[in-house]
Formats: structure tokens, sequence, C-alpha cells
């Protein structure tokens, strides 16, 4: 029988005056799949790294609104149809992918120290927000296998669809909870930049999941 698909996605949206920056992947150590989509920005201040971001950042194709950074995650499960609607649960398959864009700064050392050490707290903030969805997702696969498997041929997509909703429904909680990563600082410090030196707080957009 062939497979169903089902991907989650989430985007986190910075005010225009608030910078992107470099990329890492440490976040993601462990959790294989996952594909980095970067899109380059590049100033020497604030305004210009605004601009740059502006410029390049990607769409969230659900509230076709502009973000600094996009995840997608997706859960594909498969078992072998047999004559007579039969089928093998019981070697059922899943697998698992992610996609996750971020900005990545040109070149840093054209930043003043303290905008590029905001920005260095900043991102691998962002990365570790974005990494705990990908994570959780991840380590939760093995329901979906299991909801297959508990399930009947008739109900085995519908069994595998409700474990999926509930990781989404974990992604929803999980942003609720952190203030959609601010919380665990992925937010610029409110001492650094806008009028004089004042950064421009996070704004985040919500989870949103799809089939």
């Amino acid at each position: 029988m062939g497979g169903r698909v089902r991907a989650r996605w989430c985007a986190l949206l910075v005010l225009a005056a608030t910078p992107a920056s470099g990329q890492t992947t440490d976040a993601f150590a462990g959790v294989p799949n996952v594909v980095f989509r970067p899109y380059t920005v590049q100033g020497n201040d604030l305004a210009s790294l605004a601009a740059s971001i502006g410029a390049a950042r990607p769409t969230d194709p659900h509230g076709n609104e502009r973000v600094d950074a996009l995840t997608h995650w997706a859960i594909r499960w498969r078992w072998t149809g047999k004559w007579h609607g039969a089928c093998d649960l019981a070697h059922a398959r899943v697998t698992f992918s992610a996609t996750v864009t971020l900005p990545r700064l040109v070149d840093g050392s054209a930043l003043p120290p303290a905008l590029l050490d905001a920005w260095t707290r900043y991102i691998a903030a962002l990365e570790r927000h974005e990494a705990g969805h990908v994570r959780y997702a991840y380590d939760h696969r093995g329901d979906v296998l299991a909801a297959i498997r508990g399930a009947r041929c008739a109900t085995a997509a519908r069994a595998a669809q409700a474990a999926l909703n509930r990781i989404a429904a974990h992604d929803i909680a999980y942003d609720r909870d952190t203030q959609h990563g601010l919380t665990q600082g992925a937010g610029f410090p409110s001492d650094l930049l806008s009028t004089g030196n004042k950064l421009a707080p996070l704004s985040t957009q919500g989870t949103r999941t799809t089939p």
C-alpha cells in the first residue's frame, strides 16, 4: 500500500529591525536526514543587516509571511499491500526528514563586537529552539510506527495520522511554553540597538501543521 505523508511547518518571524546571523548545526547533532538550506545576508551595521534579511528571507507558505527561519519536518510511512485488501503491517516502515532554513552571515568581521556577540547568541538560541521541534518529532517517529502495527489494515492510516497529530500538538505546546523560543534566548537583548543602541524585540509566528 502506498505510504502517507504528513509534515509540520514552524516559523519564527523577526521584526525588520532585527539582524539575522550565521548558522551552525551542533544543536541538531544525532538527528539524521536534516538538510540545511541557508540564505546569505550581509552588512556592517544593524540597518544594512536588516535590509539584507528583509530582501532574502523565506516566505511561510501557510501565512504568506516573510520569516527569518523556517523548519519543515516530515514523517512518512509505508507498508506492503496484499490481495483482497490484506496488508503486512508487521513490516511497516517509517522514515523521517527535515529541512531547516536559516540566515547565514557572509562576513561577521564587519560587525561591531557588541552586535556580533548579540547575533551569535541569537542564532545559537534560534537553532536550539528549531532543533527542539525537529528532535521531538524524530524521537517520536516510533509512535507512528507503533500505531500502525497495532491497527488493522482498514484503520492503519487513521492510526498513523492520529499519532502524527499528537506529535504536531506537542509543537504547538512547545512554542506556547517557550514563547516561540523567547524564553530560550531566541531574541536579541534589549540593550543594543534601534534608537541609539537598542535591538528590536523578536516577534513570532505560530506553528502550523499541514498535510
